[in-house]
């Protein structure tokens, strides 16, 4: 990853002194944001009616849909142009 900010801007955070990345990993406002459960156990208890719930399913959807083209491409099962490509 290129920092993009502070004092080794534009350098590779591997690259940079060690005790700076001790420093930068252990401050808050640099942490990625967690999601506090996976999103099948935000579901839990949805009944069909809520907002909150619908965008839940609605980002399942979209990564399981993401993982099965992902699959199909890595089995060979992908076709472009009428042809199909193996691995």
């Amino acid at each position: 990853m290129t920092l993009r900010f502070g004092k080794f801007k534009g350098q590779k955070f591997e690259s940079t002194p060690k005790w700076y990345q001790e420093w930068l990993l252990k401050q808050d406002w640099f942490k990625a944001p967690t999601q506090d459960k996976p999103l099948h156990q935000q579901l839990n208890g949805w009944d069909g009616h809520s907002r909150k719930g619908q965008a839940v399913y609605d980002a399942i959807f979209e990564q399981e849909k993401a993982q099965g083209e992902m699959l199909d491409k890595m089995s060979g099962m992908y076709e472009e142009g009428g042809l199909y490509y193996g691995i």
